[in-house]
């Protein structure tokens, strides 16, 4: 697919156009492709990138671009139809890129299955600001899931945050995803009282990380994985090992200009789908 002004320069700093975008999805699609599939899109739309503004699209009719499946959803704040395009093609995904998508959100059901997620996922939100911060209340948090027996993978978030997902076997609603990461939230907040909050008051909140569990909402979104930020220096939410995980791990190192070294490494998310688990029956009840 041809790319309309493709020397549009997006980061005047390094240099990265619109075309540098284009060229790396295309780049990175069979490691992208499983976290894209069957699942609804949210576009965020940054059309001048670092010199401009963004806002999110998720209404795309389907006499417009991007090419794709669509699946219409009733929005339940205003009740009107949403047409969700569908994730699963390098067609979609650069037609996204030509509109002046730069960060590609995901929602944690696919379109087939809108009643089941297949992740629980934690948006570790440091409010200082600091990647430390999130790092700690990361480790904390697998302590938590390690206790419970669930595996969990870490992702830098491509911002100043961290991203924990741990995959699950078919049967989950969103409510009980929820309900299940809200519990697993207090516990951690609970055990670090002065690291972690589930206040979703910023006022209250301070400078502890905010344990969000809402990404696992009916209709609620995520970055997805080896998506790009409209950050400085263009940074990739990264799949991390665990290991990886340090105060000292600096998020924006794995971005768009460096990134095809750490693609040549291998997947530290590769056996994810291999690991779908169970709740444990403890938190079922």
């Amino acid at each position: 697919m041809a790319i309309s002004n493709p020397d549009k320069v997006w980061w005047p700093d390094d240099g990265i156009t619109k075309a540098d975008v284009a060229r790396f999805y295309d780049g990175i699609w069979s490691r992208l492709l499983p976290w894209l599939r069957d699942r609804p899109l949210t576009a965020e739309r940054c059309p001048d990138g670092m010199l401009g503004s963004c806002f999110y699209q998720k209404d795309f009719p389907e006499d417009r671009a991007p090419a794709g499946p669509r699946l219409v959803l009733r929005a339940t704040s205003t009740g009107k139809d949403v047409r969700y395009v569908v994730g699963g093609s390098r067609a979609t995904l650069i037609g996204m890129v030509n509109l002046g998508c730069i960060a590609i959100h995901v929602m944690s059901s696919r379109a087939s299955r809108m009643d089941e997620v297949d992740w629980l996922a934690f948006d570790m939100d440091p409010q200082t600001g600091e990647f430390a911060d999130a790092a700690k209340a990361g480790l904390a948090l697998r302590k938590v899931l390690d206790e419970a027996g669930l595996v969990s993978y870490p992702k830098t978030s491509g911002s100043r945050g961290l991203h924990v997902f741990c995959p699950l076997r078919a049967g989950v609603s969103p409510q009980r995803a929820v309900e299940v990461a809200v519990s697993f939230g207090k516990e951690l907040a609970r055990r670090e009282p002065d690291l972690v909050t589930v206040e979703f008051s910023k006022s209250k909140r301070g400078a502890r990380v905010f344990a969000d569990a809402m990404r696992n909402a009916y209709g609620q979104t995520i970055v997805a994985p080896y998506s790009v930020r409209r950050r400085p220096k263009a940074p990739v939410s990264t799949p991390l090992a665990w290991d990886e995980v340090t105060s000292r791990l600096d998020p924006a190192s794995f971005n768009l200009r460096t990134f095809e070294r750490r693609n040549a490494r291998a997947d530290p998310w590769d056996d994810f789908w291999r690991r779908r688990q169970s709740l444990p029956r403890h938190l079922e009840a």
